[in-house]
């Protein structure tokens, strides 16, 4: 989650030598991305059913499972507002290497705060977390500056990078979840996760010195910055876990930051008197818009979707499977399974529907992405109404339909969200345009959270009826953005 991966193209590239034709330094940073997705991945993937049962207990169960679906929003949300503070400090006080560094090893104390049964110590523990991972960003970053700007090798090291991140994130829930959580007791799934990120950060301390822009001086670095930074997050701790406890406050904050950001673009387009850059920005706006709403319907699968899965849907499998017992933590494996299977066939389409010149235009897959999921939640509401067996449960493949529609729109719509932020805003502001695009994602998680607070009254009626309105509003949508396409692409003046 970082701005730029071209900020600082004057760093030399280390003479690390090859493994397989990429930089050895590449391979490192690949374990290092195992690590911190196992950690994050490992412990989001029974988070909110995790909070329902430890800390809600006490409330009837459909507030319990609403007080939890806003408590894993409001940790996505605060998760990616951070990002960009983090890109800040990164950019200006501790330069990359350092800003991971200490990124990587704050990470671990707040893993194993969250072990602790107590709602207080808990919220404090997530939010220190949330920071943590804020100063993470420069990871993607790193990965490009041990390649050559020309390198024809350069793409292909970020395809693993992303391979990388999904690896961990499928292979995260089978042992935090499934194994040590379902067997033990999920507070010690924390443990597990803290385990991904204890290598992740053994690994980097390794070799971090040997990383191009290890020594490099920002405009603010002191010798006293890495403290300093470690305590300012310290302190930042108690506001942060204060939002984490109040979804209202935090909606107010994610929607007021947002709302600024908006004017901020609207106020630069009418100062600079420049039509062409003016349609862009509208342009970007209304992909902007597709994008939020597509991730406020997709990041249900984390949250509503989970609980779903352990109240309403079927195993799937009886007994066990290679020693493991189904554990209804396990569909959230598939997400990233779907993408290790599916990425590289997304990758070749998208070239052969160009050579046949029916490659759709950027607009044009935002709105397939969208009518994807809107679909995925279709397959739900069918089974809910026509599907449902003698237990009142639905079977498990409705479930992985759902969660292969979300997937294939992901790949349709995500990846080139990112690329077309740089080319769509004007470059002074470039940097600036792209953290509003991950700020983005923090609308989504407040979104889905409010989404998700709606299937907790009135058992599975109630999540049919959400998944109705996810359907039809999504189709409707969905249209909207294929049918306004061509006129999104004049908006964009020539940017594919």
């Amino acid at each position: 989650m970082h701005t730029s991966d071209d900020s600082h193209d004057s760093y030399p590239v280390p003479d690390s030598g090859r493994f397989l034709g990429h930089p050895r330094l590449l391979w490192m940073l690949l374990a290092v991305t195992v690590g911190t997705n196992f950690a994050f991945y490992g412990f989001r993937a029974f988070l909110a059913p995790y909070a329902a049962d430890t800390f809600f207990a006490n409330l009837p169960h459909d507030q319990a499972l609403e007080q939890a679906n806003y408590l894993f929003a409001g940790f996505g949300a605060l998760a990616y507002a951070t990002a960009i503070l983090g890109g800040w400090v990164a950019d200006n006080v501790l330069g990359e290497v350092q800003a991971l560094r200490l990124s990587l090893w704050l990470m671990i104390p707040g893993l194993l705060g969250m072990t602790v049964p107590n709602r207080e110590i808990f919220t404090l523990a997530l939010a220190f977390f949330v920071l943590a991972i804020g100063l993470g960003i420069p990871l993607t970053v790193l990965v490009g500056r041990n390649y050559a700007k020309d390198d024809p090798k350069r793409d292909a090291g970020y395809t693993l990078f992303y391979l990388a991140i999904n690896f961990g994130a499928f292979i995260a829930p089978f042992v935090c979840a499934a194994w040590i959580g379902a067997s033990y007791g999920y507070r010690w799934g924390f443990l597990a996760a803290a385990v991904g990120a204890l290598w992740a950060a053994v690994i980097f301390e390794w070799k971090h010195r040997r990383m191009p822009g290890a020594q490099d001086k920002v405009r603010f670095k002191r010798a006293w910055s890495t403290p300093g930074v470690a305590l300012a997050a310290l302190l930042l701790v108690p506001p942060c876990a204060w939002l984490l406890a109040h979804p209202s406050a935090m909606n107010h904050v994610v929607y007021t930051l947002i709302g600024l950001l908006v004017l901020y673009f609207v106020a630069s387009s009418v100062r600079r008197r420049d039509r062409v850059q003016g349609q862009r920005y509208i342009a970007l706006l209304l992909l902007f818009i597709a994008m939020v709403l597509f991730w406020a319907m997709s990041l249900l699968s984390a949250s509503a979707l989970n609980f779903f899965a352990r109240d309403h849907v079927a195993p799937l499998w009886h007994g066990q499977l290679l020693g493991l017992p189904w554990n209804f933590t396990l569909f959230q494996s598939v997400n990233p399974l779907y993408i290790l299977i599916l990425a590289p066939f997304m990758a070749m389409l998208w070239p052969w529907l160009d050579r046949r010149g029916i490659n759709p235009s950027t607009p044009r897959k935002f709105g397939i992405g969208l009518l994807l999921v809107a679909l995925g939640y279709g397959v739900l509401l069918y089974a809910v109404d026509y599907l449902q067996l003698p237990d009142g449960k639905v079977a498990a493949w409705t479930l992985l339909a759902c969660y292969l529609g979300s997937t294939v729109g992901e790949l349709a719509l995500s990846p080139i969200g990112y690329a077309l932020v740089g080319k769509l805003a004007a470059t002074d502001e470039a940097s600036l345009a792209m953290g509003g695009w991950f700020f983005g994602v923090s609308v989504s998680y407040d979104l889905s959270g409010q989404i998700a607070a709606l299937t907790t009254r009135g058992g599975i009626e109630a999540y049919a009826r959400v998944f109705e309105a996810l359907l039809y509003g999504g189709i409707a949508i969905a249209l909207v953005y294929l049918i306004a396409a061509p006129w999104i692409v004049k908006l964009m003046h020539g940017v594919r």
